[in-house]
Protein backbone atom coordinates (compact mmCIF):
# COMPACT_ATOMS: atom_id res chain seq x y z
CA UNK A 1 0.00 0.00 0.00
CA UNK A 2 1.64 3.43 -1.31
CA UNK A 3 -0.09 6.31 0.42
CA UNK A 4 0.33 9.81 -1.57
CA UNK A 5 -0.34 13.29 -0.03
CA UNK A 6 -0.99 16.23 -2.17
CA UNK A 7 0.35 19.06 -0.10
CA UNK A 8 1.24 22.72 -0.97
CA UNK A 9 0.61 25.41 1.80
CA UNK A 10 -1.12 27.98 -0.29
CA UNK A 11 -4.51 27.64 -1.45
CA UNK A 12 -6.27 27.88 -5.13
CA UNK A 13 -3.79 25.90 -6.77
CA UNK A 14 -5.46 23.10 -7.71
CA UNK A 15 -4.57 20.88 -5.21
CA UNK A 16 -7.86 19.35 -4.56
CA UNK A 17 -8.87 19.19 -8.11
CA UNK A 18 -5.25 16.97 -7.94
CA UNK A 19 -5.92 14.78 -5.72
CA UNK A 20 -9.05 13.70 -6.76
CA UNK A 21 -7.89 13.24 -10.51
CA UNK A 22 -4.97 10.96 -9.54
CA UNK A 23 -7.14 8.91 -6.99
CA UNK A 24 -10.16 8.42 -10.66
CA UNK A 25 -6.96 8.25 -13.01
CA UNK A 26 -5.30 5.23 -10.46
CA UNK A 27 -9.04 3.76 -10.16
CA UNK A 28 -9.57 3.34 -14.02
CA UNK A 29 -6.21 2.11 -14.16
CA UNK A 30 -7.15 -1.29 -11.99
CA UNK A 31 -5.58 0.22 -8.74
CA UNK A 32 -7.59 -0.10 -5.63
CA UNK A 33 -7.54 3.36 -4.15
CA UNK A 34 -8.74 4.86 -0.34
CA UNK A 35 -9.19 8.56 -0.53
CA UNK A 36 -8.96 10.47 2.90
CA UNK A 37 -9.87 13.92 3.54
CA UNK A 38 -8.59 15.56 5.84
CA UNK A 39 -8.98 19.16 4.92
CA UNK A 40 -11.66 20.71 7.37
CA UNK A 41 -13.47 22.62 4.03
CA UNK A 42 -14.17 19.06 2.61
CA UNK A 43 -14.41 19.80 -0.82
CA UNK A 44 -13.02 16.27 -1.87
CA UNK A 45 -16.24 14.45 -0.05
CA UNK A 46 -18.44 16.29 -1.66
CA UNK A 47 -16.97 14.98 -4.78
CA UNK A 48 -17.32 12.05 -4.10
CA UNK A 49 -21.14 12.48 -2.72
CA UNK A 50 -19.99 10.84 0.85
CA UNK A 51 -21.87 12.01 4.11
CA UNK A 52 -20.80 13.16 6.85
CA UNK A 53 -23.63 13.34 9.68
CA UNK A 54 -24.46 10.29 11.24
CA UNK A 55 -21.29 8.44 10.19
CA UNK A 56 -17.29 8.49 11.36
CA UNK A 57 -15.75 10.72 9.23
CA UNK A 58 -11.91 12.08 9.83
CA UNK A 59 -12.70 13.69 12.88
CA UNK A 60 -13.87 10.79 14.40
CA UNK A 61 -10.29 9.24 13.67
CA UNK A 62 -8.14 11.94 15.04
CA UNK A 63 -10.69 11.82 18.34
CA UNK A 64 -9.80 8.54 18.29
CA UNK A 65 -13.46 7.45 18.27
CA UNK A 66 -12.85 4.80 15.42
CA UNK A 67 -11.06 3.40 13.49
CA UNK A 68 -10.13 3.87 9.80
CA UNK A 69 -11.96 0.74 9.05
CA UNK A 70 -14.61 1.68 10.52
CA UNK A 71 -14.66 5.37 9.06
CA UNK A 72 -14.04 3.95 5.39
CA UNK A 73 -17.35 4.68 2.87
CA UNK A 74 -18.34 2.72 -0.01
CA UNK A 75 -19.48 5.74 -2.72
CA UNK A 76 -20.12 5.24 -6.30
CA UNK A 77 -16.84 7.12 -6.70
CA UNK A 78 -14.63 4.89 -4.77
CA UNK A 79 -13.84 4.81 -1.08
CA UNK A 80 -13.14 7.45 1.63
CA UNK A 81 -12.92 8.62 4.51
CA UNK A 82 -14.87 11.70 4.45
CA UNK A 83 -13.32 15.05 5.58
CA UNK A 84 -15.55 17.14 8.41
CA UNK A 85 -15.53 20.63 9.40
CA UNK A 86 -15.16 19.87 12.70
CA UNK A 87 -11.75 19.07 11.86
CA UNK A 88 -10.97 22.93 12.31
CA UNK A 89 -12.34 22.78 15.70
CA UNK A 90 -10.43 19.85 17.34
CA UNK A 91 -6.98 21.27 15.85
CA UNK A 92 -5.40 22.41 19.21
CA UNK A 93 -6.69 19.37 20.95
CA UNK A 94 -5.26 17.28 18.12
CA UNK A 95 -1.85 18.83 18.49
CA UNK A 96 -1.70 18.86 22.12
CA UNK A 97 -2.21 15.17 22.17
CA UNK A 98 0.51 12.66 23.00
CA UNK A 99 1.74 11.15 19.61
CA UNK A 100 -0.84 13.99 18.04
CA UNK A 101 1.74 14.47 14.64
CA UNK A 102 1.62 10.37 14.27
CA UNK A 103 -2.06 9.92 14.56
CA UNK A 104 -3.22 9.37 10.55
CA UNK A 105 0.03 6.60 10.56
CA UNK A 106 -0.90 4.61 13.43
CA UNK A 107 -4.28 4.62 12.20
CA UNK A 108 -3.47 3.35 8.56
CA UNK A 109 -0.79 1.22 10.08
CA UNK A 110 -3.45 -1.01 11.97
CA UNK A 111 -6.27 -0.59 8.90
CA UNK A 112 -7.26 -4.00 8.16
CA UNK A 113 -8.93 -3.30 4.65
CA UNK A 114 -5.99 -3.66 1.50
CA UNK A 115 -5.57 -1.02 -1.19
CA UNK A 116 -3.01 -0.47 -3.73
CA UNK A 117 -3.05 3.15 -2.88
CA UNK A 118 -3.83 5.62 -0.54
CA UNK A 119 -4.26 9.65 -1.55
CA UNK A 120 -4.55 12.00 0.73
CA UNK A 121 -6.56 15.50 0.45
CA UNK A 122 -4.80 17.96 2.63
CA UNK A 123 -5.69 21.98 4.07
CA UNK A 124 -3.81 24.42 2.57
CA UNK A 125 -1.66 25.34 5.94
CA UNK A 126 1.16 23.49 7.12
CA UNK A 127 -1.03 22.38 10.62
CA UNK A 128 -1.17 19.47 12.55
CA UNK A 129 -3.39 17.68 9.50
CA UNK A 130 -1.01 18.20 6.46
CA UNK A 131 1.64 17.20 9.26
CA UNK A 132 0.37 14.34 9.61
CA UNK A 133 -0.62 13.28 6.00
CA UNK A 134 3.62 13.48 5.74
CA UNK A 135 4.53 11.54 8.34
CA UNK A 136 2.22 8.85 7.15
CA UNK A 137 3.22 9.22 3.43
CA UNK A 138 5.23 7.77 1.12
CA UNK A 139 4.97 10.38 -1.52
CA UNK A 140 3.88 13.96 -1.47
CA UNK A 141 2.93 15.24 -4.30
CA UNK A 142 3.25 19.37 -4.82
CA UNK A 143 1.05 20.88 -7.27
CA UNK A 144 1.17 24.75 -8.25
CA UNK A 145 -0.38 27.86 -10.30
CA UNK A 146 1.97 29.80 -12.85
CA UNK A 147 1.87 32.36 -10.29
CA UNK A 148 4.44 35.28 -9.86
CA UNK A 149 5.59 33.97 -6.12
CA UNK A 150 4.81 30.44 -6.87
CA UNK A 151 8.29 29.57 -6.77
CA UNK A 152 8.75 31.38 -3.42
CA UNK A 153 6.34 29.93 -1.84
CA UNK A 154 7.73 26.28 -1.94
CA UNK A 155 10.92 27.57 0.19
CA UNK A 156 8.55 26.92 3.01
CA UNK A 157 7.39 23.57 1.93
CA UNK A 158 10.25 21.92 1.27
CA UNK A 159 11.79 23.02 4.51
CA UNK A 160 8.71 21.38 6.31
CA UNK A 161 9.32 17.99 4.28
CA UNK A 162 12.75 18.66 5.20
CA UNK A 163 11.92 18.69 8.86
CA UNK A 164 9.68 16.07 8.64
CA UNK A 165 12.14 13.24 6.58
CA UNK A 166 14.74 14.18 9.39
CA UNK A 167 12.89 14.05 12.46
CA UNK A 168 9.79 11.69 11.61
CA UNK A 169 9.51 10.12 8.05
CA UNK A 170 13.10 9.87 6.86
CA UNK A 171 11.06 7.51 3.63
CA UNK A 172 9.17 10.33 2.49
CA UNK A 173 10.02 10.94 -1.34
CA UNK A 174 9.29 13.68 -3.22
CA UNK A 175 7.29 12.63 -5.95
CA UNK A 176 7.57 15.83 -8.09
CA UNK A 177 6.23 19.20 -8.40
CA UNK A 178 3.12 19.24 -10.92
CA UNK A 179 2.56 22.61 -12.39
CA UNK A 180 -1.86 23.02 -12.92
CA UNK A 181 -4.57 24.92 -14.75
CA UNK A 182 -1.43 25.59 -17.74
CA UNK A 183 -2.07 28.11 -20.53
CA UNK A 184 0.47 27.73 -22.97
CA UNK A 185 -1.03 30.71 -24.43
CA UNK A 186 -0.39 32.79 -21.52
CA UNK A 187 3.74 34.01 -21.55
CA UNK A 188 3.98 33.47 -17.42
CA UNK A 189 3.15 30.15 -18.29
CA UNK A 190 4.82 29.68 -20.69
CA UNK A 191 8.06 31.32 -18.45
CA UNK A 192 7.46 29.33 -15.55
CA UNK A 193 7.66 25.96 -17.26
CA UNK A 194 10.61 26.61 -19.17
CA UNK A 195 12.41 27.33 -15.64
CA UNK A 196 10.97 25.22 -13.33
CA UNK A 197 12.81 21.88 -14.20
CA UNK A 198 16.23 24.16 -13.44
CA UNK A 199 14.51 25.34 -10.28
CA UNK A 200 13.02 22.04 -9.50
CA UNK A 201 16.54 20.58 -9.43
CA UNK A 202 17.76 23.90 -7.52
CA UNK A 203 15.62 23.24 -4.28
CA UNK A 204 15.38 19.31 -4.48
CA UNK A 205 11.78 18.74 -6.07
CA UNK A 206 11.44 17.03 -9.13
CA UNK A 207 9.02 17.98 -11.96
CA UNK A 208 6.64 15.99 -13.26
CA UNK A 209 6.99 15.76 -17.39
CA UNK A 210 3.20 16.51 -17.92
CA UNK A 211 1.84 20.15 -17.13
CA UNK A 212 -1.96 19.99 -16.35
CA UNK A 213 -3.80 21.85 -19.34
CA UNK A 214 -6.02 24.54 -18.42
CA UNK A 215 -9.25 22.76 -19.03
CA UNK A 216 -13.48 24.12 -18.63
CA UNK A 217 -13.98 20.06 -18.97
CA UNK A 218 -12.36 20.18 -15.34
CA UNK A 219 -15.39 22.61 -13.55
CA UNK A 220 -18.19 21.24 -15.34
CA UNK A 221 -17.12 17.53 -14.25
CA UNK A 222 -16.93 19.33 -10.70
CA UNK A 223 -20.27 21.36 -10.97
CA UNK A 224 -21.91 17.84 -12.37
CA UNK A 225 -20.21 15.97 -9.71
CA UNK A 226 -19.32 13.87 -11.52
CA UNK A 227 -15.80 11.77 -12.48
CA UNK A 228 -13.88 13.79 -15.11
CA UNK A 229 -12.48 10.32 -16.81
CA UNK A 230 -16.16 9.16 -17.32
CA UNK A 231 -17.95 12.13 -18.28
CA UNK A 232 -14.85 13.80 -20.26
CA UNK A 233 -12.31 11.01 -21.03
CA UNK A 234 -11.58 12.68 -23.85
CA UNK A 235 -10.32 16.19 -22.68
CA UNK A 236 -7.12 17.88 -22.16
CA UNK A 237 -6.99 17.54 -18.66
CA UNK A 238 -8.17 13.96 -18.43
CA UNK A 239 -4.76 12.66 -20.74
CA UNK A 240 -2.56 15.13 -19.12
CA UNK A 241 -3.90 13.45 -15.39
CA UNK A 242 -3.61 10.59 -16.93
CA UNK A 243 0.12 11.18 -18.07
CA UNK A 244 1.05 12.04 -14.69
CA UNK A 245 -0.46 8.93 -12.76
CA UNK A 246 1.38 6.98 -15.52
CA UNK A 247 4.33 8.87 -14.72
CA UNK A 248 3.65 8.52 -11.12
CA UNK A 249 3.00 4.55 -11.33
CA UNK A 250 6.36 3.93 -13.43
CA UNK A 251 8.59 6.02 -10.92
CA UNK A 252 8.04 3.16 -8.81
CA UNK A 253 9.19 0.23 -11.03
Amino acid sequence: MEIIAIANQKGGVGKTTTALNIADALRHSGYTVLFIDVDPQANSTSSYKAVIENTYTAQDLFEKKCSADEAIQHTEFGDIIAGDPGLSTIEMDVQKKMGGFHLLKKALGKMKASYDFVIVDTPPNLGIYMLNALIAADKVIVPIKAEKYAIDGLQRLIETISDVKEEENPDLEIAGILLTTYDKRNELDRKLWDTLPEVGEAIGMPVFETPIRISQDVKKAQDQIQSLFDSYPNSNAAYDYARVTKELIEGDK
